[in-house]
C-alpha cells in the first residue's frame, strides 16, 4: 500500500450548529461544499486503487463534490461516525445536566466516558481496527472519507495512544485531509487544510 488520503468530510448545517451529529446527519453548507471543491482540486490527477466512504449523507455528498479517480468505491460501515446516543440532534444549551456531564466527559476524560444509549469507545476502536486490517493489505493509495472521532481513532491506533490522548492534534476543520504514511507505522506525513489560514485551537470544546 501506497500513500493513505484520511478525510474529514465538509461542513455541515449542524456543525454551525454546533449540534451533535453522531449517527444522524445534516446537509453540507455553501462553505462546506466549496472548501470540499478546494480539496478536489488538490488530489486532481490522482488515481486511488480504492475508495472508502461512510455511508452517512455528510460523507456521500462530499465523495460526490471530490469525484476521485478510482479502481473501486466501497461505502464502509465501519467508517460511520460514532454513535453519541442521547447527545445526537441536541446543541450544549439543549443538554439535560446529566448530558453535559457526560459531554464534558466525552470531550475531556473520554477513557471515563459513558454516554447513554450511545456507542462505546471500545466499541468503536474493535471496529477501527478491523477496518485497517483490510486497509493494509490494499496495494496502491487509498482515499478514506469519515468523520473526526472515527479519524480520531485510526490515529489512537496507529499511534499506539492510551485513548486518553483521543484528542490529541491536528485539529480537523471540515474537509480536512491527512496524508498518511504507506506502512501506517508513522502515520502523518502532511495535514493539508482547505484554506491555509484557518485557526487551529488545541481543542475542540474547552
Amino acid at each position: 500500500m501506497n500513500t493513505v488520503y484520511l478525510m474529514r468530510h465538509g461542513e455541515t448545517e449542524w456543525n454551525i450548529e454546533k449540534r451533535y451529529q453522531g449517527r444522524l446527519d445534516s446537509p453540507l453548507t455553501p462553505a462546506g461544499k466549496e472548501r470540499t471543491r478546494l480539496q478536489k482540486k488538490r488530489i486532481e490527477g490522482i488515481h486511488f486503487s480504492r475508495v472508502y466512504c461512510s455511508p452517512l449523507g455528510r460523507t456521500r455528498a462530499t465523495l460526490e463534490i471530490m469525484a476521485p479517480h478510482a479502481d473501486r468505491i466501497v461505502m464502509d460501515p465501519r467508517l460511520m461516525e460514532v454513535s453519541l446516543g442521547v447527545l445526537q440532534g441536541k446543541t450544549n444549551d439543549e443538554l439535560t445536566p446529566d448530558e453535559k456531564e457526560e459531554q464534558h466527559r466525552f470531550w475531556n476524560d473520554p477513557e471515563n466516558c459513558r454516554i447513554p444509549e450511545g456507542e462505546s469507545l471500545e466499541a468503536l476502536e474493535e471496529r477501527i481496527r478491523d477496518f485497517l486490517e483490510d486497509l493494509k493489505q490494499q496495494k496502491g493509495k487509498c482515499l478514506v472519507i469519515t468523520h473526526t472521532v472515527i479519524i480520531k481513532m485510526i490515529l489512537k491506533v496507529l499511534e499506539s495512544r492510551p485513548v486518553s490522548r483521543l484528542w490529541a492534534p491536528p485539529y480537523l476543520h471540515p474537509a480536512t485531509i491527512l496524508t498518511l504514511d504507506k506502512t501506517l507505522s508513522s502515520p502523518i506525513k502532511e495535514v493539508i487544510y482547505p484554506e491555509e489560514n484557518m485557526v487551529r485551537p488545541e481543542h475542540y470544546i474547552a
